[in-house]
């Protein structure tokens, strides 16, 4: 399948102080995404060709500058039409020269400075809710859907780091992640969202999907829609066999406006029976 470029389209928001830096066509982007409900952290690297100087000293981090935070926003999309895809805080930031141009390389992790900094010490007290409690010391994490929580019947002393406390309260037939600074804890069985989207010929698919262990793995131009922790209506014509509803569990985002990237590749489990939070 030939991937369209003429309408591509993307904006990159960098927010450094108090103001924030736009990024957008005509300027060079590409990038590389995963997200995944397996936990742990997304993630993103991002290219940035040739911008102005003053971004390129102001993007500059390196590891040890955790306490630096520099919140990003990736929405993509077609002409005029854009959906969030990554929202989190840059790791690190570096410039270097490829023969006629300049590249900026930003590596980005998606609650990775609540992840790194945040703490918790606190009781709480009989009839409360643990993860909440660890949640509301990630600052920068707001909550997302949940699944129903166990109610404390006497305290619980929570010390520690907040992501950790939350990774230890989460059940064997659950999964937590944080996708657009929003945290998320679904069970095996749920979802995230009634919509549904097709993936078919007719929306991007691109090749013939793979599935192995009852788990599918396809291809399909970049879709904002098709998001984890939600469900898919795969339709294929050369694999009908495994059509169906998938609920979406990775996501692999690649992309580049000026090259032949522009895809993403989604794997997922039958979920058509999904409980929706």
């Amino acid at each position: 399948m030939s991937i369209p470029r003429f309408n591509r389209n993307y904006r990159l928001e960098i927010d450094i102080g108090t103001r924030t830096e736009i990024i957008q066509p005509p300027m060079r982007i590409s990038f590389d995404a995963d997200k995944s409900i397996m936990g742990g952290l997304n993630n993103a690297n991002i290219q940035l060709y040739n911008i102005a100087e003053q971004k390129r000293l102001a993007l500059a981090k390196d590891a040890e500058q955790q306490g630096k935070r520099i919140p990003i926003r990736l929405s993509v999309g077609y002409q005029d039409k854009l959906e969030l895809i990554f929202k989190g805080t840059i790791f690190t930031g570096g410039t270097e020269r490829q023969g006629p141009d300049l590249i900026t390389t930003i590596a980005s992790q998606d609650g990775g400075f609540d992840f790194t900094n945040s703490f918790t010490s606190r009781t709480v007290v009989g009839g409360g809710n643990a993860v909440d409690a660890a949640r509301k010391d990630m600052s920068n994490t707001a909550e997302g859907k949940i699944t129903k929580r166990p109610i404390l019947t006497r305290p619980k002393v929570l010390v520690g780091n907040s992501a950790q406390l939350i990774d230890e309260m989460v059940g064997p037939d659950e999964t937590w992640y944080i996708e657009n600074e929003q945290l998320f804890i679904i069970k095996d069985n749920e979802a995230i969202s009634n919509f549904i989207p097709v993936v078919s010929a007719a929306t991007g698919l691109i090749s013939t999907p793979t599935r192995q262990n009852q788990r599918v793995t396809f291809q399909t131009l970049i879709n904002p829609t098709v998001k984890i922790g939600r469900r898919v209506k795969l339709i294929s014509s050369t694999a009908p066999y495994m059509n169906g509803v998938y609920r979406i569990e990775t996501i692999n985002y690649n992309g580049d406006n000026y090259g032949d990237a522009w895809s993403q590749t989604c794997t997922g489990m039958l979920g058509e029976g999904a409980v929706v939070l």
